[in-house]
């Protein structure tokens, strides 16, 4: 497990898989380090935000890393890494719940560091565009943000 103590407020690093206006998913093959594309099975509309996972960790709900909503001012493109922080959960029926985070040192966002600060209309624009396949069940706080990872991070002996 990582010497790194996760607490609010501090930044981990996120890989980002589909940039803020895609309309495919891209998933990259462990085996041979590239990335391919396919259509997103639900997606009505370009996601909101930048979607991706945090490495080091592990959701049992889906048996991969936990996944990660970035909301940065910056485009962000398939396969960068990025410095985020968490700032709260979008809560799903299926029990995979996605960390919302901001990109650290944003213009707009890097002062955000809970769920309160971010701009409403981004958080309706992520609501919509899971409720156009999914119940939307809400929001949790920076502070579940953080427990979920803190757990997430139990199962794994990598470094955030």
């Amino acid at each position: 497990m990582s010497e790194h103590r996760l607490d609010a407020g501090d930044c981990l690093e996120a890989v980002i898989e589909d940039p803020a206006g895609s309309t495919v998913r891209h998933a990259r093959d462990q085996a041979t380090g590239t990335w391919t594309t396919y259509r997103h099975p639900h997606a009505r509309r370009p996601w909101p935000a930048a979607y991706g996972h945090l490495p080091g960790t592990y959701n049992p709900i889906d048996d991969d890393a936990l996944d990660v909503i970035v909301l940065s001012s910056m485009p962000l493109r398939t396969g960068q890494r990025v410095r985020v922080r968490p700032i709260g959960v979008f809560v799903r029926p299926d029990g995979d719940h996605k960390v919302l985070a901001v990109r650290c040192n944003d213009p707009r966002y890097g002062g955000v560091v809970d769920l309160l600060q971010a701009p409403a209309e981004d958080l309706r624009a992520i609501e919509e565009w899971f409720a156009d396949w999914d119940i939307v069940l809400g929001w949790e706080s920076a502070e579940v943000a953080w427990q979920l990872i803190r757990s997430a991070t139990g199962a794994r002996d990598e470094p955030l």
